[in-house]
């Protein structure tokens, strides 16, 4: 229920895209978090690099491994700035379809989703860390899916 509290408010392009590098786009601009406890604007973002820690834990990401995935959510927290916690790293059955779903992570109480991306390492692929690893790295695969809160589960198909 906390998600529903924690929305962008002004979104005229909020996407989340993923090159060839380790950077992101997005277009968000301004958000209400919190219930207006926090707020913070952002003007739009080109090519940035990817955060290499994550916002809860504060620890770099951890190793998705060859045949497992994970789901990282993109925010914005409340000094203006984008951030990313990783969920649970799950095993993948196939190169494209997950044993189990990985979960969505807690989010620190001033973050406000703008998004997420579904990762999985599958065949070829070697050891991939979030904000280090390439994304079109061999054998990884990602999804990735704008919102202003987050659904119950990834979408992972």
């Amino acid at each position: 229920m906390r998600e529903l509290a924690n929305r962008k408010w002004s979104f005229p392009s909020a996407v989340l895209s993923a090159g060839s590098t380790s950077t992101y786009t997005t277009g968000v601009t301004v958000n209400s978090i919190n219930r207006g406890k926090y707020g913070t604007a952002l003007t739009n973002q080109t090519t940035q690099a990817t955060p290499t820690t994550d916002a809860r834990t504060g620890a770099a990401f951890p190793v998705v491994p060859l045949n497992y995935g994970t789901v990282i959510v993109m925010g914005i927290v409340a000094a203006g700035t984008i951030v990313a916690c990783q969920g649970t790293v799950t095993k993948l059955l196939s190169d494209t379809v997950f044993l189990v779903a990985p979960e969505f992570p807690p989010l620190p109480e001033d973050f406000v989703p703008i998004g997420y991306y579904v990762v999985k390492n599958g065949t070829g692929g070697g050891n991939w860390i979030f904000g280090t690893s390439y994304w079109n790295a061999s054998g990884i695969t990602v999804t990735a899916t704008s919102c202003s809160e987050l659904p119950d589960r990834p979408q992972i198909a």
